[in-house]
């Protein structure tokens, strides 16, 4: 099993953080999109979102 080696704990360990790395900047984002001062500033969050959440197959390719 993948759990019961050293290195297959490890690797799971990482790709759990980088998933929660990966969420973290997907709530940046979306916050960036929502508050941000500017127009241009709105709409390069939203983009930058969409393109990051295009990474996750339930996720509708349509902006």
């Amino acid at each position: 099993m993948l759990l019961s080696a050293p290195a297959g704990r490890t690797a799971l360990a990482y790709a759990g953080a980088g998933l929660l790395l990966l969420l973290a900047l997907a709530a940046v984002l979306a916050l960036g999109a929502a508050y941000a001062p500017a127009s241009a500033h709105r709409t390069a969050a939203r983009r930058t979102l969409h393109l990051l959440l295009r990474l996750a197959p339930w996720y509708p390719d349509h902006p």
